[in-house]
């Protein structure tokens, strides 16, 4: 009787093998159709040489950023394409397409209305099944639905009401100042990049929400790291962490399910951040008591007479403000101070024109803004050089379109890549010299088509 059983257990177990095994040779024969499929529907268009079936464009990617070339290696490697097919062409990652527009006419054409935000943009709006930004201004595909919601902000991010907010601007630079003046020592080493960051939420807080959230959240944040830093500062990170993860790796939640159930927690703590926030400041608003001049307070009264989102999609934009500012500030910042440190002649200048307009003053002002122009040349030349933002993805409308000649199927993921083309030759003369004197007034300004760091169209 043992021996029987013994010898059906064998069978069985033989059976589910194969059974496995015949399920995973259909799974690999699917995937590669589908891969198939996807290179025959776009074989007109210009590509790139890959050596992998499988993952496509994927592999030279990791591959390049493995080599560390350049500040930013996928721009490096978008710029090597662009020279070897042309500036318009297609990559596959993995089973997706993507086209890659590299052309001023061709960017001016993909930011009309008519062409939504890509899928692409889910990535953030959901972060392995946990609401992030969900529908926010960021990733609102419609165009008709996303204008009226971007008019509600309109006037909360004119330059009017930025300029009255300048005392809330200062007081966190005194903040980042504070912490900064007792590493000054001239041996001290500073972690600049975490200094920076950390100065960027302080900032957006203040001026967006006036609350110190990265204190109030510095030991209510949890980390499965220990030594890792706390806070909102510490929670954004790992947003982004995981934005990345899910967007490079399409199978990471079933290879890593404890990683991705991370990520889903710190997107729910983001969110609980972001609705006890708003939710106060309703209150306040009802009850007349007396709030501070901020962002979020405007924001609210402009939408009194007004329709107002949906509480979720106030959180969604709450969201999005931030982790959209923080990242963006802080890059800017400490990519600003690598440049001055490495170009003496540039920090020279700077420093005469910061000392001549501001001098032993206690306060900026607005007007003392207006007339630092060589300090916005430096900046803007920072946010060209290492390419802040990637640029924008649109998807092609039904029926397609036609770009340098090629015709684009409906439904296609559209890149146009500002980073790459600030590198670009044909559109900078040295690009990558870095030389503010490129957006001097006196001189004739870059193409809105090649430098647009904080996106195009809709």
């Amino acid at each position: 009787y043992i021996t029987i059983m013994s010898a059906n257990v064998n069978q069985i177990a033989l059976y589910l093998l194969l059974a496995l095994l015949l399920l995973a040779a259909l799974g690999i024969s699917f995937y590669a159709l589908l891969v198939a499929y996807v290179r025959w529907k776009y074989a007109h268009l210009p590509s790139p040489k890959t050596t992998s079936f499988f993952i496509g464009h994927a592999y030279e990617l990791q591959q390049f950023k493995r080599r560390g070339n350049g500040e930013n290696p996928r721009d490096e490697l978008y710029i090597e394409w662009a020279f070897e097919v042309g500036n318009v062409y297609v990559i596959f990652i993995y089973w997706r397409s993507v086209v890659v527009v590299l052309n001023t006419a061709d960017v001016e054409t993909v930011s009309l209305s008519s062409f939504h935000k890509s899928t692409a943009t889910n990535f953030f709006a959901h972060l392995f099944g946990a609401r992030l930004l969900g529908n926010g201004l960021f990733t609102l595909r419609s165009y008709e639905v996303w204008k009226p919601r971007r008019k509600l902000y309109e006037s909360a991010f004119n330059v009017s009401h930025l300029k009255g907010l300048i005392p809330n601007f200062s007081k966190s630079v005194d903040l980042f100042l504070s912490k900064l003046a007792p590493l000054a020592d001239g041996k001290t080493k500073v972690p600049l990049k975490r200094y920076m960051r950390d100065s960027a939420v302080d900032v957006i807080s203040e001026v967006m929400f006036s609350s110190d959230f990265n204190t109030e959240w510095r030991d209510k944040a949890s980390t499965p790291r220990p030594g890792s830093e706390q806070g909102l500062n510490y929670l954004m990170g790992e947003a982004f962490r995981g934005i990345e993860m899910s967007r490079i790796y399409p199978f990471f939640k079933f290879l890593h399910p404890f990683e991705a159930q991370h990520f889903r927690e710190v997107a729910r703590t983001l969110r609980t951040i972001g609705s006890n926030c708003i939710q106060a400041r309703i209150k306040a608003l009802e009850n007349n008591e007396s709030i501070h001049f901020d962002i979020l307070s405007h924001i609210l009264r402009a939408a009194a007479s007004n329709e107002l989102p949906d509480f979720e999609s106030l959180v969604d934009d709450f969201i999005t403000f931030y982790l959209g500012g923080v990242e963006t500030t802080a890059n800017t910042l400490l990519f600003t101070v690598i440049q001055v440190h490495q170009h003496p002649d540039v920090l020279e200048r700077l420093l005469s024109e910061v000392e001549e307009v501001l001098g032993k003053k206690d306060a900026i002002t607005a007007e003392d803004l207006d007339k630092l122009k060589y300090t916005e040349q430096v900046i803007e030349e920072t946010m060209r050089m290492p390419g802040i933002t990637g640029g924008v993805m649109r998807e092609c409308p039904v029926g397609g379109v036609t770009l340098s000649g090629h015709h684009i199927p409906g439904g296609t993921i559209i890149h146009s890549c500002t980073g790459a083309m600030c590198k670009m030759s044909q559109y900078f003369e040295d690009p990558y010299t870095f030389n503010p004197s490129r957006f001097d007034p006196a001189n004739k300004r870059p193409s809105p088509n090649v430098y647009f760091p904080f996106g195009i169209g809709h």
